[in-house]
């Protein structure tokens, strides 16, 4: 049998002491801590592309839940196309023509969601 040399192990026992903890100030409040806000500094270093900000101010910031059933969304559609229909009425120029043009794309959404339901309802019928 071959024995190693006992030159490992244990080389120092150290005790803790209250001491040695880090403690409140006794009396008083503590100086506040620096703290530098990163994310500003990330702002200002490296500022968005422009398809960063484009893709955030087109997203919606809060999405009711309750848009998402088809009648509710195809009621906000038939809604759109009204007030894009009026709003072009009292409108001139180019913006008329935009407006026009989306109410229309409106109202061609809301014939779609009109053939979507009777299919369906020809599907569910047999």
């Amino acid at each position: 049998m071959r024995t190693q040399r006992f030159d490992f192990g244990l080389e120092t026992i150290t005790r803790r002491s209250v001491d040695d903890e880090d403690h409140l100030p006794a009396e008083g409040k503590s100086a506040p801590v620096y703290l530098p806000d990163g994310l500003k500094l990330d702002e200002i270093l490296a500022p968005p592309s422009l398809d960063e900000r484009l893709t955030r101010l087109l997203q919606p910031e809060f999405l009711d839940p309750e848009l998402l059933e088809p009648r509710v969304l195809s009621q906000t559609r038939q809604e759109a196309s009204w007030i894009m229909g009026v709003c072009a009425e009292r409108s001139s120029g180019d913006s008329k023509a935009v407006l026009d043009a989306a109410a229309k794309l409106c109202h061609g959404e809301v014939l779609l969601d009109d053939e979507v339901r009777l299919a369906l309802a020809a599907l569910l019928k047999g």
